[in-house]
């Protein structure tokens, strides 16, 4: 049975050991296209529909690079030698990837529409919240009640399912699955689901609360040094390039955590030799 200290203690050593490698990755697939989208996204706030679409289609593209890159980690993280031979696998394998964890979200949406569907039978207006008018809504405390209670359901649910799901794109990676790995990861995680959670639990509130406060403190300092004035400035880049990097560093180690468990769990029994 593996266990999660051993399990971290062999990721911080990756991480370590792999670090010159890691780094250009990071700043590539994660710091950059964070600092862009951030950067874009401001600009194009009162730009036309035309602008914001290109904006959108823009971040799409740049969440795809960053997923990519979380997959070149944990290719690196099972075993792959090198950057170059990792970033083919991840790109071999990122459609695939890409599907699942698409699938994955559909079902999440699809979770969520008893909100509105509580909503609409209460008979609260359902366009008007889409519009943006929901402050001026006030919903009354049974209604509150439901949707509160929903979603306490969907959170619950949400770390039960990210814990034993943790593994997919993993699987998909070095398995060749598709939505097999959904099923290949439940199975993996079998046995190892509160370890995991807590473990999750834990990096999530640290990983949070390092985000914000940088977002927090550099933004201060660099509001203090440059002005605080609205719109695309240099504190504001200044801000997301600091805030980006704490979240890359974030990402790394995440996806070097499911790779080196990924090959912990299946060190007797995986189709590809740990």
């Amino acid at each position: 049975m593996a266990k999660m200290s051993i399990v971290w203690d062999r990721t911080t050593a990756f991480v370590g050991e792999h670090l010159g490698t890691l780094v250009p990755l990071a700043l590539a697939a994660f710091v950059a296209p964070g600092v862009i989208n951030s950067g874009v996204s401001v600009a194009a706030a009162t730009a036309s529909p035309g602008v914001r679409l290109a904006v959108g289609m823009l971040a799409i593209f740049l969440a795809i690079v960053s997923f990519w890159g979380s997959l070149t980690v944990i290719a690196l993280a099972t075993g792959e030698r090198g950057l170059a031979d990792a970033g083919r696998l991840a790109v071999r394998r990122l459609p695939a990837a890409l599907l699942v964890a698409i699938a994955i979200g559909i079902v999440a949406a699809v979770a969520m529409l008893p909100v509105p569907l509580i909503l609409a039978t209460r008979g609260y207006d359902l366009m008007a919240i889409a519009a943006g008018q929901g402050a001026n809504i006030v919903v009354d405390p049974q209604t509150s009640s439901m949707v509160a209670l929903w979603g306490l359901v969907l959170i619950i649910a949400g770390f039960f399912l990210a814990t034993r799901l943790l593994l997919v794109s993993t699987v998909v990676l070095r398995e060749r699955l598709l939505f097999g790995a959904i099923g290949r990861s439940w199975a993996l995680t079998r046995g190892h689901g509160w370890r995991i959670f807590g473990l999750l639990l834990l990096f999530m509130v640290i990983g949070g609360i390092a985000q914000l406060a940088a977002k927090l403190v550099f933004g201060s300092v660099f509001a203090l040094l440059f002005g605080n004035a609205p719109g695309l400035t240099t504190a504001l880049l200044l801000t997301a390039l600091v805030t980006a990097s704490v979240q890359a560093v974030v990402v790394v180690l995440l996806a070097a955590f499911q790779g080196r468990l990924y090959v912990a769990l299946t060190a007797t029994d995986s189709v590809w030799p740990a």
